[in-house]
């Protein structure tokens, strides 16, 4: 069985290895080719002000939503908080029987 998954690890590292040499050639062809091309680029200037207007916009979009916790947020939060204790309380013991039970049975398999 660790053959198998040995084998499985191994022909993931290959097939990742070679997606990324593939990935890797096809970036160098393009930097060539920009290299190549470098004198016929223009480049175009940075609109500062564009960009801190966007960024107003969207902070000032972000800060219109929000609002005040209201008596239903609030209480939602501790109803909330209520199913959490008493999921806890029923099965929190469900992890150590679970260890407890998956233990010896990893045991067996070495």
């Amino acid at each position: 069985m660790f053959e198998v998954w040995f084998g499985v690890a191994l022909g993931l590292l290959l097939a990742s290895n070679v997606a990324l040499w593939l990935k890797l050639d096809r970036c160098y062809v393009d930097l060539h080719r920009m290299i190549e091309n470098g004198g016929k680029i223009i480049e175009q200037k940075v609109d500062i002000d564009g960009i801190k207007d966007e960024i107003h916009d969207t902070i000032q979009d972000f800060m219109g939503g929000l609002h005040v916790p209201t008596a239903g947020d609030h209480l939602l939060g501790s109803v909330g908080q209520l199913l959490q204790m008493w999921g806890m309380k029923k099965f929190g013991g469900m992890a150590t029987i679970a260890q407890q039970v998956i233990q010896p049975q990893e045991h067996e398999e070495l």
